[in-house]
């Protein structure tokens, strides 16, 4: 979405919510806690945001309210839910080829919205379509090297390394071959259609994934993003996108479903710093914070808790068992590793005082806030501890240059779960942190088969090169008059439009 300030009631919001007034606000306009719609009952009609000015081509499109539509428009050959398990939608099978080689066949009954078959061609010619939306594809270009025809049904895809998720990472929308950017011949649900200046969709007798109630779709044309709060509000329109990412989309509306972003916000640690680059000073820092306070008064619940790596849903998630050291557990084991309380109520460690200071962005509020809670949690250990909130510039040259004790950082580890950034440094470009080569080779063992997801959680916990805080959200924001109960995923918030009732 082009993010502007919504007026009035928003902009007194943003005011307050340095202050913690942003929740109070909130409050007095919604009426309450933000909270996810009630019980599903009929929903027959559907009216979504469109920009006019912009395109409503996958490859084209700018504006987060036209990327949500072209979800409705095309298909890929691979969604995957809020478990991040891959689910077949134009690829009928995956099966690797080799090391790092994946042949993937096609379904044999699908066809675009003008008659044409699918084939391996169009999902070549999409492949190289993703190079135009860098931003949003950039995972699978750092992870797929290749994709090519081996026949009609089938396409070889080459990755840099086995991955047992690659799945997830074919999300991207097929196209008709040559088409061009703004062609809108896709496999989708609902196929656009405009008529005396209506925009509307339209359901795809090819596909059985449109609704049986909802037939057309409405496009909303909207002047600019200041008019979606009251849209929302007003039932002018039904449900948009949004990612949590500003203050701003707080605001769009209390009644929204949830789903996994992937966005994981972390603290990372110094390898030059006598007391960080102690793995267990880092396993105590990681007992010290309250990742649930986080998720409610920082993200306002459009967040989990991230007590591992991987998110909280991951469906190769093991059962974990999870210590609760204790406020008197804690000091304890800080004075057996020579972190020792003096007089002043401060902590010293060989013989200096520690005093560690975090560095964050300053631009991003949330994670300011997030460094300012981690700074309390500190003290209240007798840790001192203060700030750094710098522009980003200055921040990623920091980083580089491996200055800082600790920093905030969030990273998205995308549809096929990617924690190699969390744990080799290189989401951010970080140097003399505390990541670790060993650990990564176990990684890379887990993606190829060899490791199960319990093994490299233990090997995690004895390296701790980070402390994973809290995985965002995003939702699918919904007026007070909407009905359905959704169920969004992360590429397609109409993931379930098919079971609306």
């Amino acid at each position: 979405m082009k993010k502007r300030l919504l007026a009035g009631t928003l902009a007194l919001c943003l005011l307050l919510s340095g202050c913690g007034g942003f929740r109070d606000v909130y409050e007095d306009i919604f009426g309450g806690e933000p909270a996810s719609s009630g019980e599903p009952q009929s929903q027959t009609s559907l009216l979504l945001p469109v920009d006019i000015d912009d395109s409503l081509g996958p490859y084209a499109a700018q504006s987060d309210m036209n990327l949500s539509i072209t979800s409705l428009l095309f298909d890929p050959l691979f969604v995957t839910d809020n478990t991040f398990t891959p689910q077949p939608c134009l690829a009928e099978s995956i099966t690797q080829a080799g090391t790092g080689e994946y042949l993937v066949t096609l379904r044999s009954d699908v066809t675009f919205s003008d008659g044409s078959a699918l084939t391996a061609a169009d999902v070549v010619y999409s492949f190289e379509q993703t190079d135009l939306q860098q931003k949003r594809y950039w995972q699978l270009h750092t992870s797929v090297e290749s994709v090519t025809e081996v026949d009609s049904r089938t396409v070889r895809v080459k990755a840099y390394r086995s991955d047992r998720n690659i799945a997830g990472l074919l999300d991207f929308p097929i196209v008709k071959n040559g088409s061009g950017t703004d062609s809108l011949i896709g496999t989708g649900r609902y196929i656009y259609q405009e008529q005396s200046g209506r925009r509307y969709l339209t359901a795809s007798e090819s596909n059985p994934g449109a609704s049986e109630k909802i037939t057309e779709i409405e496009l909303v044309s909207m002047p600019d993003d200041s008019t979606l709060a009251n849209a929302l509000r007003s039932g002018v329109i039904h449900c948009l996108y949004t990612d949590y990412a500003e203050e701003a989309d707080y605001a769009l509306g209390a009644n929204s479903y949830l789903f996994e972003l992937g966005n994981v916000v972390y603290i990372g640690y110094s390898s030059q710093n006598a007391l960080t680059s102690q793995r267990q000073f880092r396993t105590l820092v990681s007992e010290m914070v309250n990742r649930d306070s986080i998720v409610s008064d920082i993200y306002y619940n459009k967040a989990t808790p991230a007590l591992t790596p991987f998110p909280a849903g991951y469906y190769d998630l093991p059962e974990q068992e999870h210590s609760d050291l204790g406020d008197d557990r804690i000091r304890m084991e800080l004075e057996l590793m020579g972190v020792t309380l003096e007089e002043s109520g401060w902590r010293s460690y060989e013989d200096e005082p520690v005093n560690l200071s975090v560095l964050v962005n300053s631009e991003n509020p949330f994670r300011v806030r997030v460094a300012e809670t981690v700074v309390r949690y500190l003290g209240y250990y007798g840790i001192q501890a203060e700030v750094e909130a710098v522009e980003y510039e200055s921040y990623l040259s920091r980083l580089a240059a491996g200055d800082f004790d600790l920093f905030i950082a969030e990273v998205c580890v995308g549809d096929n779960v990617d924690i190699s950034p969390l744990i080799s440094g290189s989401s951010v470009g970080i140097s003399g942190d505390c990541s670790d080569a060993q650990l990564l080779e176990q990684y890379y063992a887990y993606c190829a088969g060899t490791l199960d997801c319990a093994g490299l959680l233990e090997q995690f916990d004895t390296y701790v090169p980070v402390t994973p805080l809290v995985y965002r959200q995003g939702g699918a924001v919904v007026s007070p008059s909407f009905q359905a109960k959704m169920t969004p995923i992360s590429q397609d918030i109409f993931y379930n439009i098919d079971e609306w009732q």
